[in-house]
């Protein structure tokens, strides 16, 4: 009853702060949605505790920042560039876009699966609304860090939370990128990549799943493909609906800033990767059930795996 009624309180939060036209009444309805969001992280677990402190130290500095910033803006009207620089730091920490995403994974990391899906999503809605009234350089170099440090960061990793928030770091970057270039098909974006993470998140509830080792493979056909379709979409590949996001949001992109586009795409190709590393299990077992192979000859049955990873990747080519 008490998450029920933390979540609404969160939900109210954010129509408050989409509603008003204040900077001050958006920097109350930023520590509303902090104040509440932090019970929802609460488990019995050390490392939720550490998340809990490290989220709390991140975003009330971000807040520390934000109002400073505004009430600069009305001493000295004068120090625009300053200002807005100042702000548009605060509302990046908040989003954990590079180069201010050291707290994200940890975070991540530490949460319930369901603190975490609520955090890689609707967490995101405030900033990303007050980030759609902005528009300077500091912007653009966080796309740039974004698209780097999303598509490297996840590669060694072996928490599936960790990965998630990298991956979400890579998302970020395109939604700052659509909001500098399209302005509101950001929020078509975020609507479909949250619906893309809620059915992955989903699954990773219903097993339990935390780490890529404790992937269960003993699911039902129909899971595992639900599965493996819910990856390539969230990559980008054709024929599902985040390729034609991906294909929509290049199109817009190209019209207004093209560069952004040489960091954008390789990062989404690096993410591929990490991606493919959660199918593998599942990849494996398919391979395993149509091909019987002798005890020596066992290194031969990573041949057809590869080749259908090969195959994926040929429309991205």
């Amino acid at each position: 009853m008490t998450t029920i009624l933390l979540f609404w309180t969160l939900l109210l939060s954010i129509i408050m702060s989409i509603s008003t036209s204040s900077f001050f009444s958006l920097w109350i309805c930023l520590e509303i949605n902090m104040m509440v969001f932090i019970p929802m992280m609460n488990s019995k677990n050390l490392l939720a505790t550490n998340s809990m402190i490290f989220y709390f130290i991140s975003q009330s500095l971000a807040s520390t920042i934000f109002i400073f910033s505004v009430m600069m803006n009305l001493i000295y009207p004068f120090m625009t560039s300053l200002n807005s620089l100042l702000l548009t730091s605060s509302i990046l920490i908040k989003l954990g876009a590079a180069p201010f995403h050291i707290w994200f994974p940890e975070v991540m990391n530490g949460l319930k699966l369901e603190a975490a899906l609520i955090l890689i999503s609707i967490q995101k809605i405030i900033p990303l609304y007050i980030l759609s009234f902005m528009n300077n350089t500091m912007m653009i170099l966080s796309i740039i860090f974004s698209a780097f440090v999303g598509g490297l960061g996840g590669w060694n990793q072996t928490s599936i939370m960790k990965i998630l928030a990298f991956s979400s770091i890579t998302h970020i970057s395109w939604l700052i990128s659509l909001i500098i270039s399209a302005n509101y098909w950001w929020y078509f974006y975020f609507f479909i990549y949250s619906f893309i993470m809620l059915s992955l998140m989903s699954y990773f509830i219903k097993n339990k799943m935390t780490f890529i080792n404790q992937i269960n493979i003993s699911t039902t056909t129909f899971f595992q493909f639900f599965f493996i379709f819910t990856i390539l979409s969230l990559g980008g590949l054709p024929p599902f609906i985040g390729f034609f996001l991906k294909m929509l949001s290049i199109k817009l992109i190209m019209s207004s800033m093209p560069f952004l586009l040489l960091f954008l795409i390789p990062s989404s190709l690096l993410n591929l990767y990490f991606y493919m590393r959660l199918m593998y299990p599942f990849l494996l077992k398919m391979t395993n059930k149509n091909f019987i192979f002798m005890k020596t000859k066992k290194i031969f049955s990573l041949i057809p795996l590869h080749m259908t990873l090969l195959l994926i990747l040929i429309p991205l080519m």
